[in-house]
């Protein structure tokens, strides 16, 4: 009978964490509208390294930017970026 018990116990802790993340967003939303009126990567790279970071990568997440980048110390600053302002939204979680 514990077997059965076991299986159980797994499927309502598979469910709970299944509903916390479905809670949990992933990315931030930006409502930045259609890529053709987003500033370019070329700009937000420009911007930033006006500001000492130096930019690794960025990708489209969502309808934001998302900057993978490291401050003149080195350390890694991972944010993301409304395409249309150019202003951090929030950070990327590890």
């Amino acid at each position: 009978m514990k077997p059965v018990r076991i299986v159980f116990a797994a499927m309502a802790l598979a469910m709970a964490c299944q509903a916390w993340s479905a809670n949990t967003p992933a990315t931030p939303t930006c409502n930045s509208g259609p890529q053709s009126g987003w500033k370019s990567k070329d700009a937000l790279t420009t911007l930033l390294a006006r500001q000492s970071t130096k930019v690794k990568q960025i990708n489209v997440v969502g309808d934001c930017y998302a900057v993978y980048a490291v401050n003149k110390a080195n350390q890694p600053v991972n944010t993301y970026y409304h395409p249309v302002t150019l202003k951090p939204v929030g950070p990327i979680p590890n």
